[in-house]
């Protein structure tokens, strides 16, 4: 016959039960607290962080702001600067070119007139000097100029008449027309006095269709006759003699 294990009970006290539920919530609470505390510190500590950065950045962003207005106030000058620049260049090289034109023409009347003081022994005596035509810049519209001269050496007083004619085509035909009878005046011939030298100058209009290519220039004086017969000019204003 076998005999059933012995029943122990073991009575359980209350209080300590509850405080030991007690003394769990304690601890969970408070630790609860803690993490929260922590939490609310370290917030407050990345805050400030996040602040003090914030004020950092926006410092260097300052910075950068003024930096970008100083190198862009750096170049509104130096392009101010630069038009001032090209504009006193294009002064500079317009006075120039100003210039230059006005020396050549002080070299071309010292040529002349040392033609005239010094001449060569070939150049004594009477001379046609040159002649020029000038395109008016209106339609079949010219100005010519004719220069007389006379070697200094020479004193006496030389005169005489000139006559001038255009030879050209028109319609297909050569044709010849006399030049101062294409100016307003209407002459014939030009009559010249002097002992040094003289100047032409007139206006002509060719007449419509016409195609110049020489002007001839006879000189008649009291002395001698000369004849000299210059292209009209195509490219160039100026007349060359052929």
């Amino acid at each position: 016959m076998k005999l059933s294990p012995q029943l122990v009970v073991h009575e359980r006290d209350p209080i300590k039960r509850g405080l030991l539920i007690a003394l769990i919530v304690f601890v969970v609470m408070g630790t609860g607290y803690l993490l929260y505390d922590y939490g609310h510190s370290r917030s407050d500590y990345d805050f400030a962080s996040l602040q003090v950065q914030r004020g950092e950045l926006q410092s260097e962003i300052n910075r950068l702001l003024t930096e970008v207005e100083n190198i862009r106030d750096e170049l509104v000058a130096n392009q101010r600067s630069m038009e001032i620049e090209k504009l006193a260049y294009a002064e500079v090289n317009s006075s120039l070119g100003i210039l230059q034109s006005e020396i050549l023409e002080l070299k071309e009347e010292v040529a002349f007139y040392r033609s005239i003081v010094a001449p060569r022994e070939s150049s004594r005596g009477l001379r046609i000097q040159k002649f020029d035509v000038v395109d008016l810049g209106q339609k079949n519209n010219f100005r010519y100029k004719l220069v007389l001269t006379q070697v200094i050496k020479n004193t006496r007083v030389t005169h005489g008449s000139i006559v001038m004619h255009v030879e050209g085509v028109n319609g297909g035909k050569t044709k010849q027309i006399n030049l101062t009878s294409l100016s307003a005046k209407g002459q014939e011939k030009l009559d010249f006095r002097f002992k040094y030298f003289q100047s032409f100058e007139g206006d002509l209009v060719l007449p419509k269709g016409f195609t110049p290519s020489r002007v001839h220039v006879k000189v008649t004086s009291n002395h001698v006759t000369l004849e000299k017969t210059f292209a009209w000019p195509s490219d160039s204003f100026k007349t060359s003699a052929l």
